[in-house]
């Protein structure tokens, strides 16, 4: 790394985090790479998660305040603290979760070695409420190192997995910018969001772990069916804490389609002077219904058993 020192934008969406926000915190504003700005916007939570924030941000310059004056919706808060973030590079923080003090470091020293590098994350522990570790997660997510776009997005769907530990890493931030972020329309927007950032450069892990993620194992909710999980599922997507005040469209009731048409819209007609992405599109979107084609077959009963 050269001694430019570049700044790191930590994105911290908030809603009711208040159990764990000043463990978080704390490991954030002690970290070893020390240019960093974090920008956290509550999200109009009932707790005193923004009163914690207030806290930390008198003592720390770095940190950079915000609150929404109504509940916006997960992904949309998620998209507001990227927006805000005046960064070169670029890392969306979890409000619960506990990062390891060179957790900075490491993500920028991968994310500059090389060219072409769209995405930097690390392995991940799994933590419990009294932030005692679970489990190591060895080889967490997939990587991508193909130096061709079209070599990229074609092995994706074999092996992509393990997004929400993925999309909690460090991102170009000229390459972010160019994808439509966490779409609040659409069920898989972690899934989504790796579709296109793969396109845009290679996706690379970190072995070390540096990330505890907390797990809420006793909260897990018992399914007799799989049928019966998503359906809980699909309904959490639609929630006032996922969606904000907005009313569902179509494309919350029918999130397998919806996807499609993202995937077929973002990665093809967009780009329809090459006939090579709507051919891939398509190949995507194949794989992607085969995958859940359980999925799409509850979501059309559920829809027209409503009309």
């Amino acid at each position: 790394m050269s001694d430019i020192k570049p700044k790191i934008s930590l994105g911290l969406p908030v809603y009711n985090e208040s159990e764990f926000l000043d463990e978080t915190i704390l490991s954030l504003i002690n970290q070893t790479y020390e240019n960093i700005e974090i920008i956290a916007i509550d999200n109009g939570s009932d707790d005193n998660s923004y009163e914690i924030l207030e806290k930390y941000s008198r003592s720390d310059k770095r940190i950079k305040i915000f609150k929404n004056d109504e509940n916006i919706g997960l992904s949309d808060n998620f998209n507001l603290t990227f927006r805000k973030s005046t960064g070169i590079y670029f890392v969306w923080i979890g409000a619960h979760d506990r990062y390891n003090r060179n957790f900075v470091e490491e993500l920028l020293k991968k994310i500059t070695s090389s060219k072409n590098i769209s995405l930097v994350f690390s392995n991940v522990s799994n933590i419990d409420k009294n932030s005692q570790v679970l489990s190591h997660k060895k080889n967490t997510g997939f990587q991508l190192l193909n130096k061709n776009s079209l070599l990229r997005l074609l092995k994706l769907p074999w092996v992509i997995r393990g997004n929400g530990d993925v999309v909690m890493g460090m991102f170009d931030k000229d390459a972010l910018r160019k994808t439509t972020l966490f779409s609040s329309s659409v069920l898989w927007a972690d899934v989504f969001l790796v579709y296109q950032i793969s396109r845009l450069g290679k996706i690379i892990r970190v072995d070390e772990v540096l990330r505890d993620r907390r797990y809420f194992r006793d909260e897990e909710e018992n399914f007799k069916t799989w049928e019966a999980k998503y359906k809980k599922l699909t309904s959490r997507f639609r929630s006032p804490r996922e969606i904000g005040n907005r009313k569902p469209g179509l494309s919350l009731y029918l999130p397998v389609l919806f996807m499609c048409w993202k995937i077929f819209y973002e990665l093809g007609i967009k780009k329809f002077y090459n006939p090579i992405n709507i051919i891939v599109a398509i190949y995507l979107i194949t794989i992607f219904i085969l995958k859940r084609r359980a999925a799409l077959w509850i979501d059309v009963k559920t829809y027209f058993s409503k009309s």
